[in-house]
C-alpha cells in the first residue's frame, strides 16, 4: 500500500476522469450536428404542414353589350380658305378665317328645329386648328336613324354657306346604370370561373373547394377605359380624341369586358 493513500485516490479519480473524456470506458459523445432546431425553423416547419393539399387558378371572362342611354356626338369643320386677302394691294396683310357668330347660330338652329334641346348643343370655335369649327351634342335613348339624322342636319346647316367642309363624326356612348351592368358582368365572369376550374380539377381526379382569393380587370368601350362612361358624369367624353369615328353600321351599345381571377382550393 502507498505510502501517501491520499495521493493514490486522487490519482485514481483522474485516470477514471480521464478515460471518460477520451471515451475508453463505453460512454458516447454527444454529436454536435445534432442541435436542436431553432424557433424560427420549428415555425417554418409548421406552416409548411399547414398548407393545403393544392390550389387552382382560373381567369373567367365575359363581354357584355348595353344598349346606351345617350349618345355624345361631336363633328368637326375646317374652313375652306386659310386665308383671306385682297392680292391685288401689296400692303394687304392675309386674314386667318375666323369662325362668326352666325355660323354658330345656324347650326344650333338647325338642330334644335329638329328636336335636340338647346341644352344639348354647343358650337364653337376649335383652338387647335385655325379657323375650323366644331359642333358637340348629345342625345337621349339614341338610335342609329336618329344620329344619323343629326349629323346629316348639322352637316347641311354648316356647309350651305360654303365657309367650311365637314371632316367627319365621332360618337361616344354612356350610360344611366353602370353598376347594374357591371354586377351582370361579374356575376357571368364568375359562372365561367368556376365552369373552367371544375373542368380542369375533373381532369387531375380532384374537386373545387372552397375560393382563397379574386381579383378583376375591367374595361369599358372601345378604347378599353377602366372608367364606365356615366351619363351623369359631366366629363364623358370632354376629349374629341378619345371618342371612335361614328360608324353607321354599328348600333348604339355600350360593351363591357370583364375578367375574374380565382385561386379555388383543389381536394
Amino acid at each position: 500500500m502507498s505510502q501517501y493513500p491520499i495521493l493514490s485516490t486522487a490519482l485514481t479519480l483522474a485516470a477514471v476522469v480521464t478515460s471518460v473524456t477520451s471515451g475508453l470506458i463505453g460512454i458516447p459523445e454527444v454529436a454536435q450536428a445534432e442541435t436542436l432546431p431553432s424557433s424560427t425553423e420549428r415555425l417554418m416547419a409548421q406552416a409548411e404542414t399547414d398548407t393545403h393539399d393544392g390550389s387552382l387558378s382560373v381567369t373567367g371572362v365575359s363581354q357584355l353589350t348595353a344598349s346606351a342611354d345617350q349618345a355624345v356626338i361631336v363633328l368637326s369643320y375646317y374652313p375652306n380658305s386659310y386665308y383671306s386677302a385682297d392680292y391685288s394691294d401689296p400692303d394687304t396683310t392675309p386674314q386667318i378665317p375666323q369662325v362668326l357668330p352666325s355660323d354658330i347660330q345656324n347650326v344650333v338652329d338647325a338642330l334644335t328645329t329638329a328636336g335636340v334641346s338647346a341644352s344639348n348643343v354647343k358650337a364653337f370655335p376649335d383652338y387647335t386648328s385655325a379657323g375650323s369649327m366644331r359642333v358637340r351634342l348629345t342625345l337621349a335613348q339614341p338610335t342609329q336613324a336618329r344620329i344619323e339624322q343629326m349629323i346629316d342636319t348639322a352637316n347641311t346647316a354648316v356647309i350651305k354657306t360654303n365657309r367650311y367642309t365637314a371632316s367627319g363624326a365621332v360618337v361616344g356612348y354612356t350610360l344611366n346604370n353602370c353598376q347594374a351592368v357591371e354586377n351582370q358582368a361579374r356575376q357571368a365572369a364568375m359562372a365561367d370561373a368556376q365552369n373552367r376550374a371544375t373542368a380542369l380539377a375533373s381532369v387531375a381526379g380532384a374537386q373545387v373547394g372552397r375560393v382563397y382569393s379574386l381579383s378583376e380587370t375591367v374595361s369599358w368601350g372601345n378604347n378599353y377605359s377602366t372608367v364606365c362612361p356615366a351619363s351623369s358624369d359631366p366629363a364623358a367624353y370632354t376629349d374629341y380624341y378619345s371618342l371612335p369615328m361614328y360608324d353607321p353600321s354599328l348600333p348604339p351599345t355600350v360593351r363591357i369586358v370583364y375578367s375574374l381571377n380565382v385561386t379555388y382550393e383543389m381536394k
